[in-house]
């Protein structure tokens, strides 16, 4: 764990970004797959306010409008014990989040029937691209550049993926320009994105480009969208294959929504134990970003794991490998919410020093507060309105693979019915 710290800390000597990773042309105007970390630093400490515990919990009903909205719909699926397909429901519903939090203005993937959206088409298009890009960084990285620059005709016709992700990055600017144009009463909560627009130049705040906040605003909807949806995804699975574990979290919630329909903000949703024992077994199988994300020795060498390293090697740590260490995470592959718990039934530093779904250090997920608030609303709120079965899902449709995040080889597929009071 001292290299992985080393890397990735904050302050001393920087780790920079290995730039061919990341250089998918849909988020080369991003602040995030910058290379430099004093470049992107600067970037992202203009939007780091709206991401404080403190903000979100003000701007929680941006959150809750848009759940209340997703468990009304699954309502409609208790009549005759219809399938719904979670995993497209709870990408949509993260989805919505992401741009109702960032722009107050959600994409209404909601609304679209059996949770089909297009926007979710777009970002799983982005997924699966990047995870060539992430092998194959130099060759891939010429295609997409070629890809870029073809008519976009041709790209609808013959290149689907790229389609797919140019018109999410198009959706993106077009919110955008609706920030730019809203009229001063509609601007009811200062976000990310009018940050940006209104820089405190005294802060040495700065105006990004227009195709720069369209990047960002994409790179949001991304990793707001699969990080939350998957770890739901992976903590529903978990219980269904658990019913004591599922009974336990239902009987913990009882006690503070009696009502199945009753809902408890997410102070008071912290308090719970074995909730946030079981959301942060659902984030360390979940794996965030579970590969390998490469930095750049800085230009005075460095010494990992007691080797030499010359400047500009490039190195990489993993989420995955972390999170599946047997000496840390007893039975690591098994999904035991209790190992969270207080001593004698669990729960470390070591565990808390190797719980890395979020990264560490200065170029860290800057959205861990709302995907802790998310994951919490979603999870409580969820299990307490409704008993969920599984609905034909096998272990091999939950089998994932590395697309920059898990991308399960099918869906979760489940029926609703209310619960009991």
């Amino acid at each position: 764990m001292g290299a992985y710290n080393q890397i990735f800390k904050a302050g001393g000597v920087n780790f920079d970004k290995h730039a061919p990773f990341y250089a998918v042309p849909q988020f080369k105007d991003a602040y995030f797959p910058i290379a430099s970390t004093k470049t992107a630093l600067a970037r992202k400490s203009m939007h780091s306010p709206p991401f404080s515990k403190e903000a979100v919990r003000r701007s929680e009903h941006l959150i809750t409008d848009m759940l209340a909205k997703f468990l009304d719909l699954l309502s409609g699926y208790v009549p005759g014990a219809r399938p719904v397909d979670l995993t497209m429901g709870l990408r949509c519903l993260t989805a919505d989040i992401s741009m109702n939090y960032a722009f107050q203005r959600p994409f209404n993937a909601l609304d679209e029937d059996g949770f089909q959206s297009q926007v979710i088409m777009g970002t799983d298009a982005s997924s699966r691209l990047f995870q060539w890009l992430a092998y194959f960084p130099r060759f891939f990285g010429g295609v997409f550049r070629v890809a870029e620059n073809l008519p976009q005709w041709l790209i609808r016709r013959y290149m689907r993926p790229f389609a797919l992700v140019n018109w999410c990055l198009e959706a993106c600017r077009d919110q955008i320009a609706y920030l730019q144009n809203r009229s001063p009463s509609e601007k009811k909560i200062r976000t990310v994105f009018d940050i940006n627009l209104n820089p405190n130049r005294e802060k040495g705040q700065f105006t990004p480009t227009t195709s720069e906040m369209g990047a960002d605003a994409f790179a949001l909807l991304v990793a707001g969208t699969d990080t939350v949806a998957i770890t739901t995804v992976m903590i529903t699975w978990a219980l269904l294959n658990n019913p004591q574990m599922m009974q336990r979290l239902k009987a913990e919630l009882r006690e503070v929504m009696p009502g199945r329909e009753d809902t408890v903000d997410w102070a008071g949703l912290e308090k719970l134990p074995y909730l946030r024992a079981v959301i942060r077994e659902g984030l360390r199988l979940g794996y965030g970003a579970p590969g390998r994300l490469p930095r750049v020795v800085p230009s005075s060498g460095a010494v990992l794991c007691g080797q030499k390293i010359p400047a500009g090697t490039v190195v990489s740590s993993s989420t995955y490998v972390y999170h599946q260490d047997p000496h840390i995470f007893t039975d690591p592959q098994t999904f035991r919410p209790e190992r969270w718990l207080a001593p004698p039934t669990g729960g470390s530093s070591e565990m808390d020093a190797k719980f890395v779904p979020f990264s560490k250090g200065s170029r860290s997920c800057i959205g861990i507060n709302l995907a802790y608030a998310e994951l919490d609303l979603i999870v409580a709120h969820l299990y307490r309105r409704f008993d969920v079965s599984n609905a034909g899902t096998t272990d091999a449709d939950m089998q994932w693979k590395d697309c920059l995040v898990p991308v399960t080889k099918g869906h979760l597929k489940v029926t609703v019915k209310e619960s009991v009071d």
